[in-house]
């Protein structure tokens, strides 16, 4: 029997090619969606993107990353690890210092005057910052948030509203299935602001489908031929196809299902050249499970039975209807509750800078002058726009 090492040799591959890494030097498949990309990253301001997992959105960020780091006028910032407003403060800082080189150096501050300070990076460096955020769905808010976290999440959203209002920023979120409605639903600012949105699953005849069964040969194709080997071979062209059908172009599944078949393929004398046919890549399915189910973020993470069913003002007069008797605290809480939809005394004295005592007591005023709604949740009372 030829050992593992000598029929990779045969087949003239420096490593096995199948092996579950993100390699963004080998982008293969999906390339189609370059093109709006490329558009929408020099114009655009938020983007975003979602599928199930394995099917492709880290390594997409992971090439833009590369690619972009290659790039005249785009500095890319990737966020692999879940998203706060200090791990973003701090990265935006480490990036503007690393590229400005001066002795002033920027240092983390708020919201708005980090803004400043990134339309004078833009100056300065005439570069545009595009924020790669991966796991995005981190930010939905769920019924095990506590308010601290809640409220952290909210600001972490306000952020990114905040910059990618700047000529200088786009924002390319990724997250689960899901992860997209959620974010905008429960932050319409957010909603007004995607340029591009679009998902990595599509309906297909043969159910969910991600890579078309051209972009999955290339999948296999350039994994091959980036570890030394040529064409598809051992593969035809029958195989890919029969590949594509059973992980329904899920590009870690078909990495994962190759192994599984070029394993078994070394296991026997065949000579390595011999070609993998339908027929084997058969066999191989009646050996090994189905694909295992995508995980996507669950349709609603909230309760929508929370929400008091009320509609805004169809007129903003309606809604400052004697707005003059208002303190200027008042008046911010009336801005911010129109603007976030839903908020808690937690929410208005983490975005406003004030006790939650006082916004406890400011939201009840607003509420006693009948200028805000009020339903007891379940962790409080929450507050709507009239």
């Amino acid at each position: 029997m030829f050992a593992f090492d000598e029929r990779l040799k045969s087949l003239g591959w420096s490593d096995f090619p199948f092996r579950i890494d993100v390699m963004p030097e080998v982008f293969a498949g999906q390339k189609r969606l370059l093109n709006p990309l490329t558009i929408q990253l020099r114009t655009g301001n938020i983007i975003l993107i979602e599928g199930g997992r394995g099917t492709g959105k880290t390594h997409i960020l992971r090439w833009l990353n590369d690619s972009l780091a290659k790039s005249k006028g785009m500095v890319p910032l990737l966020i692999s690890e879940p998203l706060n407003s200090s791990i973003l403060s701090n990265a935006l800082v480490s990036l503007m210092n690393h590229h400005l080189m001066t002795k002033n150096k920027i240092v983390p501050t708020l919201v708005d005057a980090m803004g400043a300070k990134v339309r004078e990076f833009h100056q300065q460096s005439n570069q545009r910052i595009v924020l790669l955020i991966d796991d995005s769905q981190s930010l939905a808010l769920t019924h095990d948030d506590s308010e601290t976290i809640e409220a952290e999440k909210r600001k972490t959203v306000r952020w990114l509203r905040v910059l990618s209002d700047l000529p200088a920023v786009v924002v390319f979120m990724a997250g689960l299935t899901g992860f997209s409605k959620a974010l905008t639903s429960i932050f319409p600012p957010i909603a007004e602001r995607v340029t591009l949105e679009f998902a990595l699953e599509a309906e297909g005849p043969e159910g969910i489908e991600v890579l078309t069964v051209k972009e999955t040969e290339q999948l296999i194709r350039e994994r091959i031929q980036h570890f030394g080997g040529k064409g598809l071979t051992p593969f035809n062209a029958e195989a890919i196809e029969e590949i594509h059908l059973h992980t329904r172009g899920y590009p870690r599944s078909t990495l994962r299902f190759c192994e599984n078949i070029i394993s078994l393929a070394f296991q026997d004398d065949t000579p390595a050249g011999d070609r993998i046919t339908r027929e084997f890549v058969q066999q191989v399915i009646k050996q090994r499970p189905s694909p295992p189910p995508v995980t996507a973020l669950a349709p609603s993470t909230l309760d929508q039975a929370r929400f008091i069913e009320t509609s805004p003002a169809d007129e903003d007069e309606e809604w400052f209807e004697e707005f003059d008797e208002l303190t200027a605290t008042q008046r911010e809480i009336l801005n911010i509750t129109k603007e976030l939809k839903r908020v808690t005394s937690a929410v208005v004295a983490e975005e406003i800078g004030i006790t939650k005592g006082t916004a406890s007591n400011e939201l009840k005023k607003l509420y006693d002058m009948e200028k805000i709604q009020r339903r007891k949740g379940y962790r409080g009372y929450e507050y709507v726009p009239r």
